[in-house]
């Protein structure tokens, strides 16, 4: 009678077993719960760099076309729609090449360094204010001087 009741003994896990088990489950939802939180994080610096180089050439080709005048500036506020504000500096420099000038501009977050502000720099060269007036002038008095000699040419035509 004793031998009989052995044998039918269920397999079952042991309480140290389970609790095993249950440690193990917890450490990898900890570290894939880290990974999440570090992925979130390099998104949102991956976007907000994206969004400072956006503005940053957006800015720069204001400046060569005109619409925003180049003049050195520092710390500007910038009108977006972001919940983080934007600044961005304007600073010229000289190069070595007859004609051209350095432009840099630099567009930043307006954020205290604890948060780990973004900030994007990005260097030109264009034409120097003066040579570019220079040129500027030479092309409106050669389209003066080109209407006045077909102004001249039509005249002998109609005699």
């Amino acid at each position: 009678m004793f031998a009989a009741s052995t044998h039918r003994r269920k397999r079952a896990f042991t309480l140290l077993e389970v609790i095993l088990a249950l440690a193990i489950l917890a450490g990898a939802v900890a570290v894939l719960g880290e990974i999440m939180r570090a992925a979130g994080r390099s998104a949102a610096d991956a976007q907000a760099e994206t969004r400072a180089q956006l503005l940053a050439c957006s800015l720069m080709d204001e400046m060569v076309t005109g619409v925003l005048e180049p003049t050195e500036q520092t710390r500007v506020a910038l009108e977006t729609d972001d919940v983080a504000p934007w600044v961005y500096s304007v600073t010229f420099g000289t190069l070595n090449l007859e004609g051209l000038m350095s432009v840099e501009l630099i567009v930043e977050q307006d954020l205290e360094k604890q948060f780990n502000p973004v900030r994007y720099r990005l260097v030109r060269w264009l034409p120097s204010v003066t040579e570019a007036a220079e040129e500027d002038e030479e092309e409106s008095e050669d389209s003066q001087e080109s209407s006045e000699e077909g102004a001249d040419s039509g005249d002998s035509n109609e005699s």
